[in-house]
């Protein structure tokens, strides 16, 4: 379905996590659990792969030292203790789907205390769900990309690192903001061990217009990079992120629901195109929406508000058709300028080698403009 709709990539984060995230596929240090099959599934159908470096199985990781019963979702983000260890882990992925993946992310949002955790406090529960870091986090978070960095160029130059890992976040609940994530993250070195820098962004509010809040968000992640060097160095991809959350129903179904649909489809699809176009807009290389596997029957699933491209049922959403005519029309062009048709009317320029598009992306209140059929935006 990704691949009709004009989608060519897929990240494996929690859909696909089980496929090559090191705690699942060497549960005891040596012993392999490999799924070649289900990897190249993505390439039979055409699509590209962003597989995640991230996790580390108990026997590797911090977890061994927290002393606790439960291993949850976060237990699996324990810090590796022996970088060694982990080099091994991505000699072995990188070594076996040498031109079959595409590009690697280094760990996920590392900036959130429990995906980074070196140590367990109970009484730390209410400020960022107990999960301790290390007293250098960044430091530690660059050594990791640095491990990860140069294991893989040493199996195959091509191999396209993604790192950084920030986001367009404020500091929440004791997590990092961007801001301070970013900037540490510069300060270890960290620009010495990527090919792309990456973010993730989730925002509610309404885009596709100067200083929406995908650019104040993005200068939540990146300010501290352009203030230091004048410009951000190497390009930038935003691997996770979404503007729809609770605004995917039922869409169009397969079955009867037993409800009302109360949804307004014109207005998620809307949300979703200009989710994609402002990040385009300000530079974004490629973008990643969370989530197509989030689908469930039960609206109650705590995931559901991430759900993007299907319904309920897991058949494509109708946003997931205005998504595939707007990658239509931007197939092989690349953002030019932002400009101002009229108070509140703004066009997204886009050109190719033989075509240029524009995308009107009004403000909801915006002055009259009228843009008569067969005619063109000047550019």
């Amino acid at each position: 379905m990704a691949k009709a709709i004009g989608i060519n990539w897929t990240r494996l984060h929690d859909a696909g996590s089980n496929y090559l995230m090191w705690y699942y596929i060497e549960p005891e240090k040596g012993q392999w659990v490999f799924h070649d099959k289900e990897i190249n599934r993505y390439r039979k159908y055409g699509m590209k792969i962003l597989a995640e470096l991230g996790t580390a199985p108990k026997w590797a990781s911090y977890y061994q030292d927290v002393r606790r019963d439960y291993n949850g979702y976060f237990d699996k983000f324990y810090q590796p203790k022996n970088l060694d260890d982990y080099a091994n882990y991505v000699k072995t992925v990188t070594e076996r789907y040498k031109g079959i993946i595409d590009a690697y992310d280094v760990w996920n949002e590392p900036w959130i205390h429990a995906w980074w955790g070196v140590g367990y406090d109970e009484k730390k529960q209410a400020e960022h769900g107990g999960y301790i870091t290390s007293e250098k986090p960044m430091e530690d978070f660059v050594k990791l990309m640095a491990t990860a960095y140069k294991t893989a160029k040493s199996v195959d130059e091509k191999n396209i690192i993604l790192g950084f890992n920030t986001t367009t976040s404020p500091a929440e609940n004791g997590n990092f903001s961007g801001n301070e994530w970013t900037h540490g993250v510069l300060e270890s070195g960290g620009l010495d061990f990527c090919d792309i820098i990456c973010y993730h962004d989730y925002t509610v509010e309404g885009l596709g217009y100067p200083n929406d809040a995908s650019e104040r968000g993005f200068e939540m992640a990146f300010s501290v990079i352009k203030e230091k060097l004048g410009t951000i160095p190497k390009p930038v991809w935003m691997t996770e992120g979404l503007s729809t959350m609770m605004k995917n129903g039922a869409g169009f179904y397969n079955h009867t629901i037993p409800y009302v649909s109360l949804e307004d489809v014109v207005d998620s699809s809307d949300a979703l195109c200009r989710y994609v176009i402002s990040h385009l807009g300000l530079g974004v290389n490629k973008v990643f929406l969370y989530s197509m596997h989030t689908h469930s029957y039960f609206p109650d699933n705590a995931l559901i508000q991430y759900r993007a491209l299907v319904t309920e049922e897991g058949f494509l959403h109708p946003s997931a058709s205005a998504y595939s005519n707007m990658a239509w029309h931007l197939e092989d062009t690349n953002f030019v300028k932002r400009l101002t048709l009229a108070e509140g009317v703004y066009a997204y320029v886009f050109e190719g080698k033989n075509k240029a598009v524009a995308v009107l992306s009004p403000m909801i209140n915006h002055a009259e403009y009228k843009l008569p059929f067969g005619e063109y935006v000047h550019i």
